[in-house]
């Protein structure tokens, strides 16, 4: 399969934040954790006006930072694309458009930390829950 256009929206959000932003991202964790503040920042009181735009390269970032952070692929499922970790199917698209809808209650650093534990438990959501 060709590579999804997200590897390139991607790296499109990079340059885009660092000329808007001032802000210089990678595909690490360090980046994930930083994507609350961005959107604190460029959408303090409410969602961007183009949100869809906005969702397809913060999502496609999220994807990409997910994947070289935490291992994965792109998989598409019934028509919709996610970042698949283990047998897990990761909607980024959904979780930043709730982040840019709901506000903090929505944190990608919350989501990613979670996720990360769920990956050192070998996916094992029992295991997760009795650490919490």
């Amino acid at each position: 399969m060709d590579q999804p256009p997200f590897v390139d929206y991607a790296k499109m959000h990079i340059e885009t934040t660092e000329r808007i932003f001032g802000v210089k991202l990678d595909f690490d964790e360090a980046s994930i954790l930083k994507l609350d503040e961005l959107i604190q920042k460029g959408w303090p009181d409410e969602p961007p006006k183009q949100i869809d735009n906005v969702v397809i390269l913060f999502g496609s970032f999220l994807g990409e930072a997910l994947r070289h952070a935490l291992g994965g692929d792109w998989d598409e499922y019934q028509g919709q694309w996610f970042v698949k970790l283990g047998d897990m199917r990761m909607n980024v698209f959904s979780k930043v458009k709730k982040r840019l809808l709901n506000g903090e209650e929505d944190s990608i650093s919350f989501y990613y930390q979670n996720l990360k534990q769920l990956k050192e438990n070998n996916f094992d959501v029992d295991a997760l829950g009795k650490k919490l």
